[in-house]
């Protein structure tokens, strides 16, 4: 098949949309489809800004990214003030804003997808929330090239699914790829076809994510052989929860002081400011952005995984924990509850609950050998379950199963005439 995949960003921007698209595109060139990618040359969406060339070839994969407006404050301000609107009145006026708002806009991605669209048998676009989704899926329509979508929706984030245009591309596309069953189930619910959404997931390469000594790991990082490391692993922004997390630790440390939180990904104003509240803690190391090697130190340094994110619509952070024999704890949300199975290898816990967290936590810290138990009947899921080759099985497909539906279709309709 010739496939081309559309997302807001690729490696090496970081994230869990940009580790899904750009896993899939690499395993699905392996197995000898043509797979190009047209996104932006930026690696934050904060700002959009143009940092990356116009082409590299990747592990196979063919990538051209396009220069975006950059998202300054001006443009956030018109972003919020059209959410705000929109939320109020539910008025389609107010989408273009919203759009603008959003980006990446990228006139030469557009244009690109209008001139080379024929050349596809199909179409994958990546992440809802951002622009690019909504101009790729009328370049698509127009040039007449089925359309797969994977949307990353966040149930309890409504912006990531409920703008009017956003809604447009749900329920005209050509099938729907959901990567947990709790965002399938609730997709379901916005009046889609069962016969059009199907549950597919994240997934790793288990060899990329060897088994490291602990207390060689250990050593590398700082952190003491007899502790117990609760490891927090992603972005620092505050809907990640880092903030719960914190004072998790603050309020677990005062009655287990052998425990350490390991905070690993990159730096953002707001944990900059909530890390110089907090001072004098300690206890804390923060590495900020690493490596992917630190990064495996990290994992297998650890004891678990604590993940309280309010806007997860998968986690592939779970998985990586998994992978190494780590359990985790999680957010009790739409999407990561039917994920994590509590009980078995992590822990749900509500929202902004650090009380919740300190007793799952706590737990393990007074019994390792159920906390090893735990993460090892996740390793064993991950190697079942998620694995990319297992993920791309279900993809591939979906691909062939649209590609026929359309055929059929088209032949339906050149009989039609002669009925």
């Amino acid at each position: 098949m010739r496939l081309l995949h559309v997302t807001h960003q690729y490696p090496p921007a970081i994230g869990g949309a940009e580790k899904y698209i750009a896993d899939l595109s690499q395993e699905l060139a392996a197995r000898g489809h043509q797979v190009d990618v047209f996104t932006s040359r930026s690696l934050d969406y904060q700002s959009w800004k143009n940092k990356l060339g116009p082409y590299e070839r990747l592990n196979g994969v063919n990538v051209y990214r396009f220069r975006s407006m950059q998202r300054t404050w001006f443009v956030w301000q018109v972003l919020h003030w059209s959410l705000g609107k929109y939320w109020q009145t539910h008025s389609r006026g107010y989408e273009p804003f919203i759009f603008f708002g959003g980006g990446p806009l990228c006139p030469g991605m557009f244009a690109a997808m209008l001139s080379k669209l024929p050349e596809y048998d199909l179409v994958h676009l990546n992440c809802l929330v951002y622009g690019h989704v909504a101009y790729g899926y009328r370049a698509a329509r127009w040039r007449h090239v089925p359309v797969v979508v994977t949307p990353h929706a966040h149930a309890e984030q409504e912006t990531t699914y409920g703008i009017g245009y956003e809604l447009d591309v749900l329920h005209g596309s050509d099938h729907i790829i959901a990567v947990t069953e709790g965002e399938r189930k609730f997709l379901l619910g916005l009046g889609l076809s069962p016969l059009r959404v199907t549950t597919a997931g994240n997934g790793l390469r288990p060899e990329s994510y060897p088994a490291r000594d602990m207390m060689a790991c250990r050593q590398r990082l700082g952190l003491p052989g007899d502790a117990f490391v609760m490891l927090f692993l992603g972005r620092q922004v505050e809907y990640k929860g880092l903030g719960t997390a914190l004072e998790a630790f603050i309020a677990l440390r005062k009655h287990r002081p052998q425990v350490r939180l390991l905070v690993v990904g990159p730096e953002s104003d707001y944990s900059r400011q909530l890390f110089a509240r907090h001072h004098d803690i300690t206890g804390v190391i923060n590495l900020g952005a690493v490596s992917d090697d630190v990064r495996l130190d990290a994992l297998n340094a650890s004891d678990c995984l604590v993940l309280p994110s309010a806007g997860e619509a998968f986690g592939i952070v779970f998985l990586e924990a998994w992978i190494v024999g780590k359990p985790v704890i999680g957010p009790n949300t739409t999407a990561v509850s039917t994920l994590i199975r509590h009980g078995q290898d992590g822990w749900l816990v509500p929202l902004n609950d650090p009380a919740a967290i300190v007793q799952a936590s706590r737990r393990w810290v007074d019994s390792p050998t159920l906390a090893r138990q735990m993460g090892e009947n996740g390793r064993r899921r991950v190697l079942q379950r998620y694995t990319c080759a297992r993920v791309a099985d279900v993809v591939e497909g979906i691909y062939l199963q649209t590609l026929r539906a359309r055929q059929r279709a088209q032949e339906a309709s050149r009989c039609a005439p002669c009925a």
